[in-house]
């Protein structure tokens, strides 16, 4: 039963961060649209649901599965979303500004060591977000959510779960799969190599103050 709570509290965030994707593609300015694109991290922290780039950083023996199954449900919540406003009047508008824009062409024709860098800095932008609320849910946490989202978005970082509905609005599984792969592991690495950089910085700070 917990695996399928593991999996539902995914498919809800995966929807959240595509909300957020839709109203950044429904605005003009780009600055607007990525402190509204927050509100789908906003939501997602508030309420415990499981986002991939918001879990990864804390990857541990006894949590690998449970974030294997966000990654997947996480998946599903972005395609089923997409989906969805497939079958909407605004459709048109989603898939003009992605061509127009090209967001995804851009991502698409990257070379595999720039989506790479991109993406870690997205990972290290994500768990500076989600640590920070933890430590602080507070005012101070939900000003850290809204500017990691709005830098990494204004900056193109590259992030795995808003990449997914990004590319499920309308490309062939088949040619986004490899870059949405090294995008995962960039969000990985820089979630992951930030925890554990700032976890040995706390521990040599408490031995200089026990000695």
């Amino acid at each position: 039963m917990k695996y399928l709570q593991y999996f539902v509290k995914a498919v809800l965030a995966g929807i959240c961060i595509s909300i957020g994707g839709t109203v950044y593609l429904s605005c003009d300015n780009k600055v607007v649209g990525s402190l509204l694109f927050s509100l789908g991290l906003f939501t997602i922290v508030n309420w415990g649901l499981n986002l991939f780039t918001g879990k990864i950083g804390f990857l541990a023996k006894d949590n690998w599965l449970e974030i294997l199954i966000t990654l997947l449900g996480n998946f599903a919540g972005t395609n089923l979303t997409a989906l969805a406003l497939r079958a909407t009047r605004i459709y048109p508008t989603l898939a003009g500004k992605l061509d127009t824009a090209g967001i995804v062409a851009a991502k698409l024709n990257d070379g595999m060591p720039s989506i790479f860098i991109l993406s870690v800095m997205c990972g290290i932008l994500m768990y500076i977000a989600v640590a920070t609320f933890k430590r602080k849910p507070d005012i101070l946490g939900a000003i850290a959510v809204v500017m990691c989202v709005s830098v990494f978005i204004l900056s193109g970082f590259e992030h795995c779960v808003a990449n997914m509905f990004y590319f499920a609005l309308g490309t062939p599984v088949k040619e986004y799969m490899v870059p949405l792969l090294v995008m995962t592991a960039g969000n990985s690495v820089g979630a992951i190599a930030l925890h554990h950089l700032i976890r040995f910085g706390e521990k040599e700070k408490e031995k200089k103050k026990n000695q």
